[in-house]
């Protein structure tokens, strides 16, 4: 019945989108979904200017009753392909790899992006506001560049066009370099090499008088970013002895910031992750030895990663496996001994401050209005977001799956 109220106190606000918003009586949730206490938060153009008790709302701003519910930052989901792919087992429906190609550090997903992809709502409906959408590997080690978005269906929904370089060094992956790990590690540093080559002959290059270049210029672009620290390299790797390897090939590149994915062992070198501040984006479902790269996989990754001070923050991966895969993730964390805090810091505040996004994943004055209204804890699989704003904005929450939903439903009835 509340969740009804709720819904009709909703429809009668002029517009969520207004230049000021007030939203009353919300709980902000501190070391738990219980903590916390009920405050206001005043919005103005998409960017919360004042918290506290019993604010009172200017002429012609929009209000509405938030009744003492739970609201957390909008999460940040580090690592999906939603518009990028519609149908997991429909090739056609991919424009996230590039095949028959054996260098695509060039390639960037943001050109192929669906912004009215119907996976968008499925993303709002988890509390994701924004995300990194990122290249899969095709037959290139070096994938090509993310793209961040807000998860707003329309011309709003790409962000920024490149946030990193995507590089695969899994067991399966090494058969694009030959067969080896070891060709393929030594091929990446060997691409960074030649982006260095390209800078310092870059007039040469233009009036074609130096020696031939093994790669195209977009590629050489590209990976002259990564190694000049413009933008972070990702590296997709799970072993503990691979992993070792790449902190120490590519520590040479005194300016380059990599990330680590995936990193299922990870946790077996947590203090050299902690030394070298490097991050590491994880998704604790991901928890089965299926390979030997991830023997040593277990649940309780987050917990070891975070005792042993190495900033981290979850990601989902694909859309397919579960619609409610971030949330569900970071539960799982906690009951593996990660704290509520920290969980909802995995996948707020943690990925925020990986990616350098000012203003998003805290609510604070001077925030940006990414901002999640919650009918129970965010982290239980039968909670869901009562509304969800991006830059203060009202998301529709309604999927594909719903207005099937509801048609069918309809035509029983006339029946």
């Amino acid at each position: 019945m509340k969740s009804v109220l709720i819904v009709m106190g909703l429809l009668g606000v002029t517009s969520l989108s207004a230049e000021e918003l007030l939203i009353k009586n919300v709980r902000l949730v501190e070391t738990s979904f219980q903590s916390g206490k009920v405050r206001d938060l005043r919005i103005v153009n998409g960017v919360i200017t004042q918290i506290g008790a019993d604010l009172v709302a200017s002429a012609g701003a929009a209000v509405f009753d938030g009744e003492a519910r739970a609201v957390t930052p909008g999460f940040i989901d580090s690592g999906t392909t939603i518009g990028l792919a519609e149908v997991s087992g429909l090739g056609v429906s991919h424009d996230g790899e590039q095949v028959d190609d054996d260098m695509t550090a060039g390639f960037q997903v943001h050109l192929a992006l669906n912004e009215n992809s119907s996976l968008i709502p499925i993303a709002s409906n988890d509390g994701i506001t924004r995300g990194l959408i990122v290249p899969e590997a095709g037959d290139s080690n070096y994938a090509g560049q993310s793209a961040l978005v807000r998860f707003k269906q329309g011309s709003a929904f790409l962000q920024e066009k490149t946030m990193a370089q995507h590089l695969y060094l899994r067991e399966s992956d090494r058969r694009r370099a030959g067969g080896s790990r070891s060709s393929a590690l030594a091929a990446a540093l060997e691409a960074l090499e030649e982006s260095a080559r390209y800078d310092e002959q870059r007039r040469a290059f233009n009036t074609n008088k130096n020696r031939a270049f093994n790669l195209d210029e977009s590629d050489l672009i590209a990976l002259s970013a990564v190694r000049l620290g413009k933008v972070p390299l990702v590296v997709q790797v799970d072993r503990a002895a691979d992993i070792i390897k790449v902190v120490t090939a590519f520590g040479a590149y005194p300016r380059l910031r990599l990330i680590l994915a995936g990193a299922t062992e990870a946790w077996k070198v947590a203090p050299l992750l902690n030394v070298e501040n490097i991050p590491v984006l994880i998704n604790v479902m991901e928890n089965l030895p299926q390979n030997f790269d991830r023997l040593g996989a277990r649940l309780d990754q987050a917990t070891l990663l975070a005792d042993a001070g190495v900033r981290f923050a979850f990601f989902s991966g694909s859309p397919y496996s579960e619609t409610r895969s971030l949330s569900q993730a970071a539960g799982i964390a906690v009951a593996q001994g990660l704290s509520w805090q920290q969980a909802i810091t995995a996948i707020t505040a943690g990925p925020a401050e990986i990616w350098g996004l000012k203003g998003l994943g805290r609510i604070e004055v001077g925030a940006i209005a990414d901002l999640v209204i919650w009918d129970g804890d965010p982290l239980e699989v039968t909670s869901a977001p009562v509304t969800v704003l991006i830059d203060g904005a009202r998301v529709d929450l309604e999927t594909r799956q719903d207005a099937l939903a509801k048609r069918y439903v309809e035509l029983l009835n006339l029946k």
